[in-house]
């Protein structure tokens, strides 16, 4: 049997020589820079409800990478040695611990935390859930963000809420996926669904070629809007 690392690292594997090395890159392509404000700005509105004070709260990014998303928890103060990432993929890892030389970072199994009960005060993950096709294994990783996740803490989600045709490896957090998995209303409960990047034919479309319009149509037509942030609050 296949290890969920040697899955995820066919996965990104089989992405970027499908649509390039350079399908990312702020620096290369202008397709990109308005989606990554998109997502930005979902992952501003959502902490802005956030009730801690981020200078001492402890953070877990899980599912981190190449920790391509721990500078926004960064710039709104939390500090770095109070954060934590895990991955299971050794050689992504190594890449964030070389930049974030004062963060802990653990090379292990989201569904398996080694972290005690209630650990932190946030637990973080971005485009983790959308990319992790096997249901029961994003079951137990959410159960394991919830269990490390301190009462009263709170649980952020930045992720892809509408599915993409044609990739069945591809699993988009739906409302429904996320009542499912975090048991909404039983052992969380939702703090609030921030928009963020338009689905990406329509958004790297507009950030290419009519930035300007970006925001506006996200504003007009809603249904566009493929990526949310959901905050989610541990029940005492």
């Amino acid at each position: 049997m296949q290890s969920r690392e040697s899955i995820q690292s066919e996965w990104y594997l089989d992405y970027y020589a499908r649509v390039g090395a350079d399908r990312n890159s702020l620096r290369h392509n202008p397709g990109v820079m308005f989606q990554v404000l998109g997502l930005e700005r979902s992952f501003i509105s959502a902490i802005r409800k956030v009730e801690h004070d981020p200078k001492l709260a402890k953070v877990l990014d899980v599912g981190c990478g190449s920790g391509g998303d721990i500078y926004q928890l960064l710039r709104v103060s939390y500090l770095p040695e109070n954060m934590s990432g895990i991955d299971v993929q050794r050689d992504r890892l190594d890449g964030a611990a070389a930049t974030y030389r004062s963060i802990s970072f653990i090379n292990g199994d989201a569904a398996k935390i080694s972290s005690a009960d209630s650990s932190y005060d946030l637990v973080f993950e971005s485009t983790m859930f959308a990319t992790l096709p096997d249901q029961k294994v994003s079951e137990a990783i959410a159960s394991e963000m919830i269990r490390v996740c301190s009462p009263n803490g709170y649980l952020l989600l930045l992720d892809w809420r509408i599915p993409k045709p044609g990739a069945p490896n591809y699993s988009a957090l739906t409302k429904q996926r996320l009542e499912k998995m975090f048991y909404l209303g039983q052992r969380t409960e939702l703090v609030g669904v921030y928009p963020g990047a338009l689905v990406p034919p329509v958004g790297r479309f507009l950030s290419a070629y009519l930035p300007s319009m970006y925001f506006l149509v996200a504003a007009l037509f809603p249904f566009l809007v493929g990526q949310v942030a959901y905050l989610l609050r541990k029940k005492a």
